[in-house]
């Protein structure tokens, strides 16, 4: 009798345990959903109504633009043939130091960074350590290069295969990985003759271990708006206020090469329930340490192994891992000095359209651009004599293989200083005329092609004034713009990473100024094969808000435009991506000057926070007009007509 009442009480004890737990979880939800839509807050809350949710809006917003960007630029990797003469010129020009990924073409680009993964195929076990196929690391480099801007004159793709080949000569030196032209000689594998212990630095690291630091090397600046983190950290922008001013650049790439990953099938490298763990860890702490604001606290770590007082051996796996990327993210001081003057110049492009853009928001101006040879010798001189050449002679007391890069640094610093002297002597002379501040050929409208949350709030703010701009009905489609761009959208109406002038030459109507005022479109910066195409300054989107109907029809057309170009693109596919059905095909098909008795276009959904307005409903889905670009025109209607929820 009483052990039947002892277990009768567990009984009721264990059933009583587990209500508690589950309305403990109910009461928290209804909580939620008190303070979610009561009227105490402040700021709109997911709901509906004003309460204070920004955090949590924010960190919406992280996950569904990143999951945005990823998605829209996911198509299939077809691979180029290469003949046998350009290929074999790719691999000896990825074994020396002399490499210039600026002069290459995008087919070259691609090709030398699969060249690069194909090289490290070749160690012995390498691929079964891994287990991802070179197939999915070619899929996996093709989405990656869609991500980079092509904007940026700096931090684009060939930054990312510039630092993935330092890594790989880095890595070479120290006899860990094979040289490149062992792809020369057909089925030849290599195996490292030095065997991985905790001695040296460098012999802690795996395979897993170089495979996660190629990773990292390709992916570190995924994404990259082509500003600093102080530009975000002074405008406040809802990437900055997620991560509270800490590396948000560099978090954002972990968060786009992540999920890039995971797209690609190297996901079970994340999520091994033996190794998973280490690996994100290694991945991502590689990546962050890129952030230089971070530097001086590695410095410190590094120097303490460089002492003797090491650490565990995971630490000093993620040390030597950080060590090697963070020297080729900064390895330009030490190319050789053509090489290196031109990555000098590329950064005061990116600096000096940061400048534009800043004076554009009244900011305060967080970097020092300089036109002139002499302001460009005094940056490097500081930056090597700061940052490269302390990290590089740290670097070889731990790896002393390294040693002929610092002296290809310390060489360049001298030329540098020996170029100073020459020009200060020049400038003392009275014939010397003063040169004016430096202008970049990009307009701060450029910037509406970058990921969304990188940007200020109110970023409609970057469209040129109205008086500048092209009415709609009377526009024309230009046959500038470029359906094969690597950066193009697949289906949105402006793209997060396409190029800008996409959006805007779309519509707009060629200035009659002289050709030589017109804004040129940047390309792939750097690039022999630039493009030479011209666009006007002005928005296709001049609208007022008496003309609500017809914005929301002009970002129909627009995005109709993207999309027969991306049914174009893919017509090897066995279907478009959109259909004649579709609701927008109505909207196409509506007269170029619509009245107001026109029936209405497909409803709004519930417009963000921070994203503003914009999402037609497309077969049950939401492909999002996400850019700046709408906002303003969006907004107005939403006076007029209020907005519908999507099924």
């Amino acid at each position: 009798m009483i052990c039947g009442v002892a277990a009768l009480n567990q009984s009721y004890l264990s059933t009583h345990s587990q209500l508690h737990r589950q309305w403990k979880r109910r009461s928290a939800d209804v909580g939620g959903l008190l303070l979610a839509t009561g009227n105490s807050g402040q700021g709109k809350g997911w709901a509906g109504t004003e309460v204070e949710t920004q955090y949590a809006e924010l960190l919406s917003d992280m996950y569904n633009q990143t999951l945005q960007a990823v998605n829209e630029h996911a198509c299939d990797f077809v691979p180029t043939s290469l003949s046998k003469p350009t290929r074999s010129r790719l691999i000896r020009s990825l074994d020396i130091w002399h490499f210039e990924p600026h002069r290459l073409s995008e087919e070259e680009i691609l090709a030398s960074t699969l060249i690069l993964f194909e090289a490290l195929y070749r160690i012995e076990g390498m691929e079964e350590a891994v287990g991802v196929s070179l197939d999915q690391i070619n899929s996996f480099v093709y989405h990656l290069r869609q991500i980079y801007r092509y904007e940026n004159t700096y931090h684009n793709f060939e930054h990312a295969l510039d630092v993935l080949q330092a890594t790989q000569c880095y890595l070479e030196t120290a006899n860990m990985v094979p040289p490149v032209t062992i792809l020369l000689e057909p089925n030849r594998t290599w195996k490292s003759s030095r065997v991985p212990n905790s001695d040296a630095l460098i012999q802690t690291l795996g395979l897993r271990d170089l495979f996660a630091l190629y990773i990292a090397a390709i992916g570190h600046d995924v994404g990259h708006p082509g500003v600093t983190n102080v530009f975000m950290k002074n405008a406040q922008t809802p990437l900055s206020l997620v991560f509270d001013g800490r590396s948000a650049l560099e978090n954002l790439h972990c968060q786009l090469l992540l999920r890039v990953m995971r797209h690609h099938g190297l996901g079970v490298l994340l999520d091994d329930p033996v190794e998973g763990t280490r690996f994100r860890k290694i991945l991502i702490q590689t990546v962050l340490a890129t952030d230089m604001s971070v530097h001086g606290d590695f410095m410190q770590r590094f120097q303490e192994e460089v002492d003797g007082r090491r650490a565990s051996v995971f630490l000093r796996q993620i040390l030597a891992c950080q060590a090697i990327l963070k020297n080729a993210d900064i390895s330009n001081p030490s190319r050789p000095f053509p090489v290196a003057k031109h990555w000098a110049t590329a950064l005061m492009q990116e600096w000096t359209a940061q400048v534009e853009l800043e004076q554009h928001f009244c900011l305060e101006q967080s970097v020092q651009p300089s036109a002139d040879p002499l302001g460009k010798a005094k940056s490097q001189i500081f930056f090597i004599s700061a940052f490269a050449k302390p990290l590089l002679d740290l670097s070889v007391q731990a790896i002393p293989e390294m040693a002929r890069y610092a002296q290809h640094c310390h060489m360049n610093l001298e030329r540098w200083k020996t170029q100073k002297e020459e020009l200060e002597s020049h400038n003392d002379r009275p014939s010397a005329v003063p040169i004016p501040p430096p202008r970049s050929p990009r307009q701060p409208s450029d910037f509406q092609s970058a990921f969304p949350l990188t940007l200020p709030y109110g970023s409609t703010s970057l469209l040129p004034t109205p008086s500048t701009t092209a009415s709609v009905p009377n526009s024309t489609a230009s046959s500038d713009s470029d359906p094969t761009s690597p950066c193009e959208s697949v289906s949105s109406s402006a793209p997060f990473f396409s190029p800008a002038s996409e959006a805007f030459s779309q519509n707009s109507v060629v200035s009659s100024q002289p050709s030589n005022l017109r804004r040129r479109t940047p390309s792939s910066s750097g690039s022999s094969n630039g493009s030479d195409r011209t666009t006007p300054s002005t928005s296709p989107l001049a609208l007022t808000p008496a003309d609500g109907h017809e914005a929301i029809r002009a970002a129909a057309r627009l995005s109709i435009r993207h999309i027969n170009k991306a049914n174009h693109r893919f017509s090897h596919n066995n279907a478009p991506l959109f259909n004649s059905s579709s609701p927008l095909s109505t909207v196409v098909s509506a007269s170029p000057t619509p009245s107001l008795s026109d029936p209405l276009p497909p409803p709004l959904t519930a417009p963000s926070p921070l994203t503003g307005a914009g999402k037609l409903s497309v077969n049950g889905s939401s492909p999002h007009i996400s850019s700046p670009l709408f906002r303003k025109e969006v907004s107005a209607v939403k006076e007029q007509t209020p907005p519908v929820l999507s099924s």
